[in-house]
């Protein structure tokens, strides 16, 4: 008996492990730079490895056209990299 509930302990402190986990990978912030662009009333981040759907930004449509560095977070949904935007900024040539 005792054996089985040092298992079941073991077990789910292992699970909380991978839960603390992969929450912590899940909200790794990244940097892309790319151009702004408008598709369709969507504004997107055109950047050197694909296309980026901006959400979370309060984004102007003075910032069209502008080459930016865009951080937060990257998701994938459905086949799309979406970037949860933190900041924005834009780089003067």
């Amino acid at each position: 008996m005792k054996s089985s509930k040092k298992n079941i302990i073991i077990g789910l402190v292992l699970a909380l492990f991978m839960v603390v986990a992969t929450a912590g990978l899940a909200s790794a912030e990244d940097s892309v730079t790319g151009t702004i662009a408008a598709k369709g009333g969507i504004i997107i981040l055109d950047a050197a490895d694909g296309l980026y759907l901006l959400e979370g930004s309060d984004m102007t449509p003075d910032m069209v056209g502008k080459k930016v560095t865009v951080t937060g977070t990257i998701q994938v949904k459905d086949d799309l990299k979406v970037i949860n935007v933190l900041s924005i900024e834009e780089i003067s040539e």
